[in-house]
């Protein structure tokens, strides 16, 4: 807040300081003004009229030359800025710029222009429409904004030729049209000086305006526009004392407005010229100074991302931690049944899920399935399935048929904010070891359990059922039970679809027939070392490819308690 204050009081002051500066530049011009009183008589001396009208000719052309400085800018930069305001204010220049020729042209004194130069008030004319042309022009200037419609530029070269030559050709040829501006012999008329006040009041509104632009913009090139307007002022206040197109006031008159004409240079020069290479220059400082830091910037980015990194892998491995405390860390021990199971994840959270857990001395529940995706998404999806299922059995006692698990999970699931893309896929048993049998429902698992026989036969266990989705608004979810009977000896393989689709580097499959040929081959074995060999020959079979699925696999083998 101090420093907020700090800069507003900063800002204060240099507005201040400029406003000030401003106001000493506008009362200066006057010093001058009321010295000539004084110096009529020595300046009629010195100044002749070859002299005067040299001087004359220098001043008027300079602000010639501004004026058509100010229309070829404005006139060749159109096409790339399109400043509707700028070529207006161009060709406004251009007009004024012919007709002050025209004043300069047919000064009294000069050659013959057309016709014989023998009185001043010609000249005059010309003078007075020049001034009404500069200064209505720029009051109409503050009046337009912004406009997306462009205008052939052509029109803005044309139209300042027509008008000057038809004011040319009225003023030269049909004076009598024209108020008298000036009487040999007496001086200036009261038409020509109550015109000059006219043009006065016009560029002091347009000075105003100046001036409350800068206070809205706060950029000073708006107050040095309006010093130009107050040195036209001076120099109209000039024109209205002069008894002579040759005396004093009349010089002081073109002075001011050269200096008019040299501010408005100025800041035409420095808005459409100076100003795009001062900003192409900072551009390539910028650019420069960017060159120099970027080792700087990017070893800080690069350190930026490092850490951001390194805390995304340690909540992976918090996740991870997580979903590994879900995992059985012991399967269940008896004598009648025995477990081995194996678990390799894609990444470094899994989208497989299972379970082994003892529910009574005869029961035995087992699940194992598989989320749609892989990482986090998955990994938050088997943590669902797993709090469900822990939820659903510690609030019933008692043992609960498959069917209804599942159903449950599926109910659960719809109640849920799950995206409508994601689902589950999954089998549940429940095994009695005293009556070797299992109990078992499929909620879409994809790829069905193996039956493996001491004799080396492997049979398929045929399952149905709907996947775990966002689809209660249409299907119930009834699932249903069914029932195996095993024989001693016999081993249950239950898996998930990333061990068959596993690939090698020349893009096979490890395949469900290769499994099935490598089970009939150890079907004499335990499960603890029937599954050793699905892991050597696996890996074997991937070699430096890496997993794209998860892989997820364990076995049930029956005793032969004899």
């Amino acid at each position: 807040m101090r420093l907020n204050k700090l800069s507003r009081k900063t800002f204060s002051n240099y507005t201040y300081n400029v406003i000030v500066i401003f106001a000493i530049l506008c009362i200066l011009p006057l010093i001058p003004f009321y010295m000539v009183y004084y110096l009529e008589v020595e300046f009629a001396k010195i100044m002749g009229v070859a002299t005067y009208l040299t001087w004359h000719n220098l001043f008027e052309f300079a602000s010639i030359l501004v004026s058509v400085s100010v229309f070829l800018v404005a006139y060749y930069s159109y096409d790339q800025t399109a400043r509707f305001k700028s070529i207006y204010l161009g060709s406004v220049f251009l007009t004024v710029a012919l007709v002050d020729a025209f004043h300069t042209l047919s000064y009294k004194g000069m050659p013959d222009f057309f016709i014989a130069n023998t009185t001043a008030n010609r000249a005059t004319i010309f003078w007075i429409i020049s001034r009404f042309i500069f200064s209505t022009g720029f009051i109409f200037a503050g009046y337009i904004g912004k406009t997306t419609k462009k205008i052939n530029k052509n029109v803005f070269l044309i139209v300042p030729f027509c008008v000057s030559i038809a004011i040319l050709i009225a003023v030269t040829w049909f004076p009598d049209i024209f108020p008298t501006m000036y009487e040999e012999g007496t001086g200036l008329t009261e038409f020509k000086k109550n015109s000059e006040l006219v043009i006065i009041f016009l560029f002091f509104i347009s000075g105003v305006k100046f001036v409350h632009r800068y206070f809205l913009k706060k950029e000073t090139l708006e107050l040095v526009s309006a010093f130009s307007m107050v040195l036209s002022i001076y120099s109209e206040m000039a024109f209205t004392q002069y008894s002579s197109v040759y005396d004093i006031y009349n010089y002081l008159g073109h002075i001011y407005k050269f200096l008019a004409f040299f501010v408005i240079f100025r800041v035409i020069f420095i808005t459409n010229i100076r100003r795009p290479y001062i900003e192409l220059y900072e551009a390539k400082y910028k650019i420069k100074s960017y060159a120099d830091n970027l080792d700087l910037i990017v070893q800080k980015r690069t350190q930026e991302l490092r850490k951001l990194n390194e805390q995304l892998m340690e909540d992976l491995r918090y996740a991870k931690d997580i979903q590994k405390a879900m995992y059985p860390s012991r399967l269940p021990k008896y004598k009648e049944v025995i477990f081995d199971s194996r678990y390799f994840a894609a990444d470094m959270v899994s989208g497989d899920f299972y379970s082994v857990f003892k529910r009574d001395e005869e029961n035995v529940a087992l699940f194992i399935g598989d989320v749609s995706g892989h990482g986090v998404p998955a990994a938050m999806l088997t943590v669902f399935v797993n709090q469900t299922v822990r939820t659903l059995i510690d609030a019933q006692s008692g043992t609960i048929n498959p069917s209804e698990v599942l159903n449950s999970i599926y109910k659960s699931f719809n109640k849920t904010n799950f995206s409508e893309e994601v689902y589950i896929v999954m089998i549940y048993g429940l095994y009695n070891v005293k009556k070797r049998e299992l109990i078992y429902s499929s909620a879409g698992h994809n790829v069905e359990p193996l039956v493996i026989k001491e004799s080396g036969i492997v049979e398929e266990i045929n399952i149905t059922g709907f996947p775990i989705c966002k689809f209660a608004e249409y299907y119930d979810g009834e699932y249903k039970d069914n029932v195996l009977v095993l024989d001693p000896k016999d081993k249950v393989f239950f898996y998930t679809d990333g061990l068959i689709e596993a690939r090698n580097t020349e893009g096979d499959f490890y395949s469900k027939e290769r499994l099935i040929d490598l089970l009939k081959t150890n079907s004499n074995k335990s499960c603890k070392d029937i599954n050793k060999s699905i892991c050597r020959s696996l890996f074997e079979f991937t070699g430096k490819y890496a997993l794209k699925d998860d892989v997820t696999f364990f076995i049930l083998e029956v005793s032969d308690i004899n």
